[in-house]
């Protein structure tokens, strides 16, 4: 979502004494007084210019509804605030990221400085009870429900590491997930990514970015997958340590006036890989879309999500807060990006993959990757990679063909009309048939054997730990 914060028009005036007017007290949705104030914001600025006669209903949702438009929404003061809360990526918890396996659920992640970490908790704990109620059968979307709570109250917990039963109170508090992540891969690429463009992102990705180029950075893999967006003078802020001056975007207002968002800042002298999928939406696509034109970076990954609309938030008068779309945008050179997204200009399908990829085209060597369960992780990045890879009943070991290629630095390619598939690596080709006895399907993805891979490429090489599957490959 993009959220505009400041308005360059005579609307400004309005909705900036409307923002700072705060929250008035409690009241019934869909009081006269709302209808009134809701439909009269519509009327003079939804980008769709509606009509009276469209907005006849004394209903705001109904009115709403009449839009066909997503993003435009009504929000009574406790809706707002939990859209608000996930919007700058807060939230009241014990701070554990869980996952199922075999009818259980462990811990898989403990957020930095959460109260579960303060207590002990780590990752592998498998959760058994809470409230003396037992947790077993349960999924994690049940156990998150338990989990729920009030800030400052008490949960006890129990979890189960290697055969002993441990108990644990912790107190619930709001918590800020990171929404900045970086370290160095191999070779001198830097990784940094963004999940939201949050009030405080563009000083942290400032930071890290700095942080990187101390250690060295001569090129960054930026990033933007299942980021759907934020505030726009946030993407201007981080997009002015990419760009020395331009435009961020156009934005055009619903009688065609372009008001461009100006950038000044200064551009990078390495290179630039941008991962984008079909979540990055809205704040990542108007920063990618830039980045792409001025030939900054380079996408890497699958088509963006298309929501090239901007809103703007009401506190109304009357009570509760209106989302409502003003604008559409199109990057600097004019590209349309609602309904249709950003093309990447390397188009690679798989999580795991793309990373691979971005880390090659920046110069990046040697890979290490090791898949688990539906887990990839190379160099600490995490990524979810379902059928990843799987072991057969004799112990074979069987991995993504997608994946398996990008690791041993392979194009690959699917001729749909003769089933086979083509993998290339400099002048050497191998193709392989999908009826052939060394692929299996899982889950409608195709699995290669990993010894034909080690058999096909010098330096691919493969070690196995229990469930953990190591890939290594020289540059």
């Amino acid at each position: 979502m993009i959220r505009m914060r400041k308005w360059k028009s005579p609307l400004a005036v309005v909705l900036s004494l409307a923002l700072t007017l705060g929250w008035t007290s409690a009241a019934l949705a869909d009081t006269p007084e709302q209808v009134k104030e809701v439909r009269q914001l519509l009327l003079d600025y939804h980008y769709g210019k509606p009509t009276e006669q469209s907005l006849s209903s004394d209903n705001i949702d109904e009115m709403i509804a009449t839009l066909k438009d997503p993003y435009t929404q009504y929000y009574d003061n406790k809706e707002w605030k939990a859209f608000n809360s996930v919007l700058e990526k807060t939230f009241v918890g014990i701070g554990i990221v869980m996952r199922e396996e075999k009818g259980a659920v462990y811990v898989d992640e403990v957020i930095a400085g959460s109260p579960a970490e303060s207590v002990g908790i780590v990752a592998g704990d498998k959760l058994t009870s809470s409230g003396g109620k037992s947790l077993s059968g349960k999924t994690t979307a049940e156990i998150q429900q338990l989990l729920l709570g009030e800030e400052g109250t008490k949960l006890s917990l129990s979890v189960t590491r290697a055969g002993m039963k441990l108990d644990f109170i912790i107190v619930r508090q709001q918590l800020h997930l990171p929404t900045v992540t970086s370290n160095m891969l191999g070779d001198g690429v830097g990784y940094l990514s963004l999940s939201g463009f949050t009030s405080d992102a563009a000083e942290e990705v400032k930071k890290q970015l700095s942080a990187l180029e101390a250690k060295g950075l001569k090129s960054l893999v930026f990033d933007l997958r299942d980021n759907g967006g934020g505030y726009v003078d946030t993407a201007q802020k981080i997009a002015g340590l990419f760009l020395e001056s331009g435009v961020l975007a156009y934005m055009r207002d619903r009688d065609d006036n372009d008001s461009p968002l100006d950038v000044r800042g200064s551009r990078k002298r390495y290179p630039i890989a941008v991962l984008v999928n079909g979540n990055s939406a809205s704040a990542s696509e108007l920063l990618a879309g830039a980045l792409q034109d001025y030939g900054v970076a380079s996408l890497v990954g699958t088509q963006t999500y298309g929501k090239g609309v901007v809103q703007s938030i009401v506190s109304l008068k009357s009570g509760g807060v209106l989302k409502l779309t003003i604008r559409q945008y199109f990057t600097p050179s004019e590209h349309k990006v609602d309904k249709v997204g950003l093309t990447p200009d390397v188009v690679v399908q798989d999580p795991a993959s793309q990373l691979v990829e971005a880390y090659r085209m920046m110069g990046g060597r040697k890979v290490v990757l090791t898949a688990n369960k539906d887990v990839v992780t190379m160099d600490g990045i995490r990524t979810a990679e379902p059928s990843a890879a799987l072991k057969n009943g004799k112990g074979d070991w069987y991995v993504n063909i997608r994946m398996g290629a990008s690791v041993a630095g392979a194009k690959l390619k699917y001729d749909a009309d003769k089933h086979v598939f083509t993998l290339t690596k400099g002048k050497t080709v191998h193709t392989i048939p999908t009826n052939d006895a060394h692929l299996v399907v899982k889950n409608g993805r195709t699995l290669i054997d990993i010894k034909m891979l080690q058999r096909w490429y010098p330096g691919f090489s493969y070690s196995v730990s229990g469930e953990t599957l190591k890939l290594t490959a020289a540059g």
